[in-house]
């Protein structure tokens, strides 16, 4: 008896891959001003893996437009699954899914089977959209699986694609986004180099800095501060929380006298930062995380047919150094957990709404009661502990 064939990996499906890449191509060209220069990855062919960079929640669509006339496999955030609009899209372009900042064997396993098929996966390897202009952190474990995948690395970057589209501002800016590639480490290379050093060589590569990749490009907009008290919560006149106010192109502080003038080429006057990312750096570097954080949640999460259910559940977290603890009710049942903060290294936020974390593979967005916009405020915390573990391991 003959055994059976095994089944390959699907390529995404032609009759809406290409129309769509036609349709998208030409409305990124003409309202965007998006350029690519694709010599970076000229003659790319599968099995290879392509890193990108995640400065805004259009990168899929400049990665596809980078490898056209390709058609590559993405690995999405496993949240996309939840809404079930996307399903019948996401599916027939046989995407791979993760989720965020939790062990995931099996998104690493389809990995592999697509790269053995002979696929071109593309990865966001910072695993969460930035909500700064600045690139984040290289998330654990992308080393050894470019190790273990022992193909050729490539890179995609956006440079624009936070400015034009800032995941804290009220719709997107006329400007430009240039789409850069390129070959970072061939098979071989990688056959001979340690994780540590791929992942400094992978991190340095990815390092970017969209403000200052587009210094002097005006972004043309109604209001170019709306939404940014949403990441930016600590006035650096008086060091007041929560006391600033976005919009009609100013941030005001209603305990100081403090009004800045974000202009369209995103440089403040009147603040003491010249950049909203070095506003931002002043205030994660000011960040205390000493002092334990605690807030009230409403709870977004599935239900049994996969949908994402908002207002599905109340909770009281709370995160110090050593844990993450939750409290509540979730679909009227008890939901109460602790996790050690070292297995949350992170966590994506959507600004001044939620952020998002899975407990026993549940997907769970909270949402601060009353002020949503303390959600950064979380995410900092994570990302400060982190910095912390780090630092002391490389002691």
């Amino acid at each position: 008896m003959k055994k059976s064939k095994r089944k390959k990996f699907p390529s995404p499906a032609p009759w809406l891959y290409y129309p769509a890449a036609a349709i998208v191509l030409l409305f990124m060209r003409i309202r965007y001003r998006v350029t690519v220069d694709k010599s970076g990855v000229r003659g790319i062919k599968g099995p290879a893996l392509v890193l990108a960079n995640h400065l805004s929640d259009q990168d899929h669509f400049f990665a596809a437009m980078a490898l056209l006339p390709h058609r590559p496999t993405f690995v999405l955030s496993a949240h996309f699954m939840t809404k079930r609009f996307l399903r019948p899209i996401l599916r027939p372009l046989h995407v791979i899914t993760k989720r965020m900042f939790d062990s995931d064997a099996g998104t690493v396993l389809n990995i592999m089977r697509a790269i053995r098929d002979g696929r071109i996966v593309v990865l966001f390897p910072e695993g969460r959209l930035t909500w700064t202009a600045h690139s984040m952190r290289i998330t654990e474990g992308t080393a050894e699986l470019i190790k273990k995948l022992r193909v050729d690395v490539y890179r995609v970057t956006p440079s624009g694609a936070a400015l034009t589209f800032p995941k804290w501002g009220k719709g997107s800016r006329r400007g430009r986004i240039m789409i850069e590639t390129e070959k970072m480490l061939t098979a071989e290379e990688a056959k001979t180099m340690t994780t540590e050093d791929i992942y400094s060589l992978i991190s340095d590569k990815l390092r970017h800095d969209d403000e200052a990749a587009c210094r002097g490009i005006k972004y043309s907009c109604r209001d170019t501060t709306a939404g940014l008290d949403g990441i930016l919560y600590k006035c650096p006149v008086c060091g007041s929380e929560y006391t600033l106010t976005a919009r009609k192109c100013h941030i005001t502080c209603s305990a100081c006298q403090l009004d800045a003038t974000l202009s369209r080429d995103y440089t403040f006057s009147g603040a003491p930062f010249k950049t909203v990312n070095e506003w931002y750096a002043w205030q994660y570097a000011q960040f205390d995380t000493s002092r334990p954080l605690g807030s009230d949640f409403s709870i977004a999460s599935t239900d049994e047919h996969g949908n994402i259910v908002h207002g599905a559940g109340r909770a009281h977290c709370t995160l110090d150094r050593e844990r993450f603890t939750l409290k509540g009710e979730l679909f009227g049942q008890t939901l109460e957990f602790e996790t050690p903060t070292s297995e949350i290294p992170a966590v994506p936020i959507t600004v001044s709404k939620r952020f998002d974390i899975y407990h026993d593979k549940t997907l769970l967005q909270l949402s601060p009661i009353p002020d949503p916009r303390e959600v950064v405020r979380w995410a900092i915390c994570f990302d400060r502990l982190t910095d912390e573990r780090i630092g002391m391991k490389g002691k």
